[in-house]
């Protein structure tokens, strides 16, 4: 029986030392729930820098609905016009990252920062090597 008693706490410490320290992403909390239901939601847009710098103003992308049948829909107002692109998406095989299939064929990687399920952040290295991080925040 006192073996019982030393053993249950013993377990709840590695436990709690365990997913204090595993996370799979550079930034947030270890979470229990899938990483499908974390990102499937209504995003809109918190900051995104480019090299650093903050390009938010500029509308690029002003939110972003990513749906439970691997569907996506990203919509912006650049120069105050409204735009919206679909298409598919689906998680890398270690699920660092989330690859884009847009509408005209081509593919978009961005790598995983934080995946929580009231906030995330994706990196991408653009066509001209600029680092574009992507902030976003639900609605």
């Amino acid at each position: 029986m006192k073996k019982a008693i030393l053993i249950q706490p013993l377990l709840l410490i590695l436990a709690l030392v365990f997913l204090g320290a595993c996370s799979k992403y550079e930034e947030g909390k270890p979470s229990l729930a899938s990483k499908k239901s974390r990102l499937v939601n209504h995003w809109r847009t918190q900051q995104i820098t480019s090299n650093g710098f903050d390009i938010t103003f500029l509308n690029l992308i002003t939110e972003m609905v990513v749906r439970d049948n691997n569907t996506i829909t990203v919509s912006g107002t650049p120069l105050g016009i409204a735009t919206s692109a679909d298409g598919a998406w689906v998680f890398s095989a270690d699920k660092k990252q989330v690859l884009v299939t847009n509408d005209d064929g081509s593919l978009d990687t961005y790598e995983i920062v934080m995946l929580q399920k009231d906030e995330c952040k994706f990196r991408k290295v653009d066509d001209n090597g600029a680092t574009i991080l992507y902030h976003f925040v639900t609605f």
